[in-house]
């Protein structure tokens, strides 16, 4: 099947969302009885066949990545890339959203993330790799003894179990591997690669579409689903889940191949749950965090941003949820070989003074230093060190002052150019109106124009949104206001008014989006005049 095709989706699953855990032994019970792991991994190949692939990967793509499991199963990972370069390179994220009913946990905030593994094919290219599927009830029972033969249950997403069970499996997934399939796992700098939860980081920066989406749909509640939400998520409703757990790889993946990272089974990270405060977390780290919400989740309530705290204890003990199930991550140590510390040392040590000075004014601080010595040979020397370091700040605020102005100057012009698509698009529409007994080939014609101009005022539209969203990251307010009324009078010095009226409502959209309140397509669309 190639990675453009998908099954049709049934009416019903056909599959009820129960525990298939059973009673059976795990293998580390089984080692202590007196059994040996080599004689259990002869009973288990003896006793079970390799795994149909609709168990462990019912949509193959190219770029899938299968790594075996005990009794002839398989799970199944997909490549998740992050423009980054150099060891300590990593990528700023706006995660989160805006909806103030829930703003005490999802507000937008920023974060970082950055993948263990590098490609020497790939040059400023860094990845991890993350399931491309909920693990399943199939594949957590794959370290019982013995090997129970699989079943259409066994592709129901592994629910009802702990967080602390999720992370044991974790770590027993990954010491099988290292000792039964260490040739299928990907190695960085000799160290081989382990399983681990995904950071709520990583998972909500690959439910957002990661690099496969632009800036301007990434900071969208949910990522692109052109053909509507039940062919993509599993949600409450008689039209989707109809309250009931489902089976994996039955939907339409997201754009990074990734199925069910909303809807369906919710998913622990790896950490803890913290509160919102305004645009970071809060201190106080609670209970497990819970991501991509469930089959019980209304269609309204589904975004990237959701995340809720699960307790893993209340008055009667242990707490399982029917609804919270896990999938995982592939990575590599951070410190994977002496020669990586070797190269991070070396950029750390490149790396700007992050500590706080005595003074915040670099120029104060040098005349302070001239004052508290003696020597008139050093006192000169440090006058003419605070005379470099002005000429470089100027220099600096000039560079920046010139890239603010000029990126305000694309976002305007960029907004002209869609003022004129709308223009075509609405006088080809007109036109399409009044064709009345036109040719057929006259108006397959107006129709084909009228798609294409479409399509660029959509792309146009998504640059136009990573501009405001690039400019709102890169320049502080006292610039971009300073530098908007630079630009405004150099376009009314030189006539072009047109774009000078595209400066301020530029400048509100970047307001906006540093209020941390996201931009809604359609409506930008609209008020370009």
């Amino acid at each position: 099947m190639s990675e453009h095709s998908h099954p049709a989706i049934p009416a019903k699953a056909g599959i009820q969302g129960k525990d298939v855990a059973g009673g059976a032994v795990p293998r580390w019970i089984a080692a202590v009885a007196g059994l040996t792991t080599a004689a259990l991994l002869a009973t288990a190949a003896s006793a079970q066949d390799r795994w149909p692939e609709r168990l462990y990967n019912p949509q193959k793509a190219d770029g899938d990545l299968v790594l075996p499991m005990p009794c002839g199963g398989a799970m199944t990972f997909r490549r998740i890339d992050l423009p980054a370069d150099g060891a300590l390179g990593d990528r700023r994220v706006q995660l989160g959203g805006a909806d103030d009913k829930v703003a005490y946990a999802e507000n937008t905030r920023t974060d970082y993330v950055a993948g263990g593994f590098t490609d020497p094919k790939a040059k400023g290219v860094r990845y991890y790799w993350l399931g491309k599927y909920e693990v399943t009830s199939g594949q957590y029972d794959a370290f019982a003894e013995p090997c129970a033969k699989p079943g259409e249950e066994s592709r129901l997403p592994k629910v009802s179990v702990t967080w602390a069970e999720a992370v044991g499996f974790a770590a027993r997934y990954s010491n099988w591997l290292v000792a039964h399939a260490a040739k299928d796992l990907p190695v960085e700098d000799g160290a081989p690669a382990f399983l681990r939860l995904p950071t709520e980081a990583e998972w909500e920066y690959a439910a957002r579409g990661g690099a496969a989406v632009p800036d301007s749909i990434f900071v969208d509640h949910a990522f692109p689903m052109p053909e509507g939400m039940a062919r993509y998520v599993w949600y409450q409703g008689t039209d989707s889940a109809n309250n009931e757990l489902n089976a994996i790889g039955l939907l339409k993946p997201n754009p990074l191949g990734l199925h069910d990272m909303l809807g369906n089974a919710g998913e622990f990270v790896l950490d803890p749950f913290r509160l919102n405060k305004l645009s970071r977390l809060h201190g106080q780290a609670g209970g497990q965090t819970v991501k991509g919400g469930d089959y019980r989740t209304p269609a309204a309530d589904i975004r990237s941003a959701a995340r809720q705290e699960f307790a893993p204890v209340d008055k009667k003990g242990e707490r399982r949820s029917a609804t919270t199930g896990f999938r995982l991550a592939l990575v590599s140590p951070s410190l994977p070989s002496p020669q990586r510390l070797a190269r991070i040392r070396t950029d750390w040590a490149a790396l700007p003074t992050t500590g706080a000075a005595p003074q915040d004014d670099p120029v104060k601080e040098v005349e302070a230093l001239a004052q508290s010595v003696e020597d008139p040979a050093i006192k000169k020397r440090i006058a003419a060190l605070s005379t470099v370091i002005k000429t470089s700040i100027q220099t600096r605020n000039e560079q920046r002052d010139r890239a603010a102005v000029n990126a305000l100057r694309v976002g305007a012009y960029v907004a002209d150019k869609l003022s004129a698509d709308k223009r075509v698009i609405a006088a080809q529409e007109a036109a399409l109106a009044t064709l009345g007994s036109a040719s057929a080939d006259t108006r397959k014609q107006v129709e084909d124009r009228l798609a294409q101009n479409r399509r660029a005022l959509d792309d146009n539209l998504s640059y136009y949104v990573d501009v405001v969203l690039a400019i709102a990251a890169d320049y502080p307010d006292s610039v971009v206001s300073g530098q908007a009324e630079v630009l405004k009078r150099d376009l009314e010095a030189r006539k072009v008014d047109v774009l000078a009226r595209q400066v301020d409502p530029l400048v509100r959209r970047v307001e906006q989006v540093r209020g941390g309140r996201p931009l809604d397509r359609d409506a930008v669309l609209k008020e370009i005049r």
